[in-house]
């Protein structure tokens, strides 16, 4: 948000400015006296200034040098404070929004958002793939599969359990695009689930799409459906509306044999890992909590992005 400052000047027509001290003051005392400023007025400006910005005491520790020129060490301080609670407080309501949303699924077999140039807060544009889901695709100007090039999703880019922690999980997927997509291409976070007690998803953004809430995450897993830009006919030879539902995919675990074999592990993880408990038609889980991390290598080999403040974030969960 931006706010502008109107400032109001007063002349020496007007007496008494109440943006200047004493000696403002008697120089214009010897001009007529607006009606609003009368002698009595111009006394008391002349033993009090009204201006707190320019008190003696102020100007004095000014001379020393403080971080803020118009403010003492003091005054300084308790700005700053002002400003971190505030920030608490921003952060605070972003993870109360957060939470509550859900986590839908797709794949569309298209070249993901990302994987196209001129996003300047990354390293590189993702990576696409080959018809074959496999042949890396490094020239981010070549056209997609779903506007009938020959760019497609690749394979390594669907979801896998940690070897070595069976509660933590990989993925990538999409964030809404009204949230502008140099925001957040090839940023990570790390996801909890109110219906998935203990786990943990590590998620980077590459795709974007029209969603209706802010926070929702749409992951790319085989068998979640091929939605709008539906390129998997193209790609593998899938049924018209690919498999299962167009929105939502397949029904339940048994029905990840009707994929690809390469896609059939992204497919069996949704039912395996994601899918809550008492709900085998793949119910989205709800968001409980949402924080960006640094992206873990083992989800930037496949993607090949790296945002240029990863850095500056805490290390993802292992």
């Amino acid at each position: 948000m931006v706010f502008n400052a109107h400032a109001v000047s007063g002349g020496a027509a007007l007496g008494v400015s109440l943006l200047h001290g004493p000696k403002v003051a008697k120089v214009a005392s010897t001009t007529p006296l607006a009606p609003l400023h009368g002698p009595r007025a111009a006394k008391a400006a002349s033993t009090t200034p009204p201006d707190l910005l320019h008190r003696p005491r102020a100007a004095k520790v000014a001379s020393t040098g403080p971080p803020d020129p118009l403010h003492g060490p003091k005054v300084a301080k308790e700005v700053k404070v002002v400003r971190e609670a505030k920030a608490a407080r921003e952060a605070k309501a972003a993870r109360a929004a957060k939470a509550g949303q859900i986590a839908t699924q797709y794949w569309d077999c298209c070249k993901v958002g990302a994987a196209w140039p001129g996003h300047p807060a990354v390293n590189r544009p993702a990576y696409s793939c080959a018809k074959d889901g496999v042949t890396r695709i490094d020239n981010p100007q070549v056209t997609s599969g779903c506007q009938g090039g020959t760019a497609f999703a690749c394979n390594n880019q669907q979801p896998f359990v940690s070897p070595s922690n069976p509660m933590l999980s990989y993925a990538v997927g999409a964030r809404p695009s009204t949230l502008g997509v140099d925001s957040f291409y090839g940023a990570c976070y790390s996801i909890h689930f109110q219906e998935l007690p203990g786990k943990t998803l590590v998620f980077q953004a590459i795709n974007t799409g029209n969603y209706p809430t802010p926070w929702q995450i749409d992951i790319q897993t085989p068998g979640g459906g091929v939605g709008e830009l539906n390129t998997c006919p193209a790609q593998w030879g899938s049924p018209p509306d690919g498999w299962g539902r167009r929105w939502g995919g397949i029904m339940n675990k048994a029905q990840c044999s009707q994929l690809p074999a390469a896609l059939q592990p992204g497919c069996h993880w949704r039912f395996d890992w994601l899918v809550p408990a008492g709900h085998p038609y793949g119910l989205n889980p709800t968001i409980q909590s949402m924080c960006r991390v640094k992206c873990p290598k083992v989800l930037t080999d496949n993607t090949g992005m790296i945002r240029n403040d990863d850095n500056d974030w805490p290390a993802a969960p292992q």
